[in-house]
C-alpha cells in the first residue's frame, strides 16, 4: 500500500470552525489515496491543508460513529506522540500536518523511535482486563465471525481457536487496531502514531504483531520490507520498555498467536470465496499460516 498526494476531483468545504486555524478559506488542497482496492470503501477521506499558516490534515468521515470513535481516542491521547487535534466540526477534524516518513522502509532508528512511541502509548494504559467494554465486546465478536471460515481447515482451525482462547483473558491496553507501517510516520527523530478511528482497549499483543505481520525480507507481496533482525529488534525494544507486562515467555507466544490471526484475516477472503482467483498474497499466506498454526499446536 503506498499513499499518493493528488488533487481530489471534489474539494471538501472547510468548516468556518478551522478558518481562523489556517488562516483562510481557500487553502490549497490535495488527498491523500493509497493505490489499494480499498481506497473507496474507507468510511472516510483525508486531506493535506496548506495555507500562509503552514500544513494541516483535514480528515472527513461518512459515519458519525467513525468521528466519535477518533475523537475518544484523541482525548485518551493527550500528551502522547500522536498528531494534534485542533479541533472538530461538521462532521469533520484538524489536526496538525505531522512530517516525516512512514515505515514501509524502515531503517534501525526508525524502528527503535517507533518501539518508544508505542511503549509510551501503552505505559500511559497499563495493561490489565479492567479495559474490558464495548470495543472488546465489538473484536470478540468479530473473530467469531472469522473462525466460520476456516470450517475446511482444519490445521489453521485449531491453531486459530488457541489464538480465540486466549483473548478471553489477555490482558489489554490502548490499542490503535490497524498499526501498519503505514500508521507510524517517523521525522529522523521521533515516530508518530496516526489514524485512530479504529482503536480501543483490545489485547496489547493486536498492535505489535500487525506492525511486523505484513512485512517481508524484500517488501515482496505487500510492498512493506522489514528485516527478520529488525522484527526481533522492535519486539525486544517494545518487550523492555513497557514498564507493566507477562514473562517474556508468555509475551513472545502472545505475538505469534497475534501473527496468526494477521494471517488469517488475509485468508479470510479467499478461504470465504472458493472462486476467488488464488495469487501472490494467497500463496505467500497460506503456506505461512499453516506453518505458524502446526508449530503453536504442538507447543500445546
Amino acid at each position: 500500500m503506498t499513499l499518493i498526494l493528488k488533487k481530489p476531483d471534489e474539494a471538501p468545504a472547510i468548516p468556518a470552525a478551522f478558518l481562523s486555524v489556517i488562516g483562510t478559506d481557500a487553502p490549497e488542497i490535495l488527498r491523500y489515496f493509497d493505490d489499494s482496492v480499498y481506497d473507496k470503501e474507507k468510511g472516510y477521506n483525508t486531506y493535506k491543508l496548506t495555507s500562509p499558516k503552514g500544513a494541516f490534515v483535514l480528515k472527513k468521515y461518512a459515519y458519525p460513529e467513525d468521528l466519535e470513535d477518533e475523537l475518544k481516542q484523541y482525548s485518551r491521547l493527550f500528551g502522547m506522540p500522536v498528531p494534534k487535534l485542533l479541533g472538530a466540526s461538521e462532521g469533520m477534524i484538524l489536526m496538525e500536518h505531522v512530517p516525516g516518513d512512514d515505515l514501509k522502509l524502515p531503517t534501525d532508528d526508525g524502528i527503535r523511535a517507533f518501539a518508544k512511541s508505542l511503549t509510551m502509548i501503552m505505559n500511559a494504559y497499563p495493561m490489565g482486563r479492567g479495559y474490558a467494554g464495548e470495543r472488546y465486546a465489538r473484536y470478540m465478536k468479530r473473530l467469531e465471525k472469522r473462525a466460520g471460515c476456516l470450517e475446511n481447515e482444519p490445521k489453521l482451525k485449531a491453531g486459530f481457536a488457541l489464538f480465540c482462547e486466549r483473548q478471553k483473558d489477555i490482558p489489554l491496553s490502548l490499542s490503535n487496531a490497524d498499526l501498519l507501517p503505514i500508521n507510524v510516520l517517523y521525522d529522523g527523530e521521533k515516530a508518530t502514531v496516526i489514524d485512530w478511528e479504529f482503536g480501543g482497549f483490545l489485547p496489547y499483543a493486536l498492535d505489535i504483531a500487525r506492525f511486523i505481520a505484513h512485512s517481508r525480507e524484500n517488501g515482496e507481496v505487500t510492498g512493506f520490507r522489514m528485516t527478520e533482525a529488525q522484527k526481533r529488534l522492535f519486539l525486544d525494544l517494545v518487550y523492555v520498555g513497557l514498564e507493566n507486562k507477562p514473562s517474556r515467555e508468555a509475551y513472545d507466544r502472545d505475538i505469534r498467536l497475534a501473527l496468526l490471526n494477521e494471517y488469517v484475516e488475509i485468508l479470510e477472503y479467499y478461504l470465504g470465496d472458493p472462486t476467488a482467483e488464488r495469487g501472490a498474497v494467497y500463496n505467500d499466506y497460506y503456506p505461512r499460516a499453516n506453518r505458524l498454526a502446526e508449530s503453536l499446536i504442538a507447543e500445546g
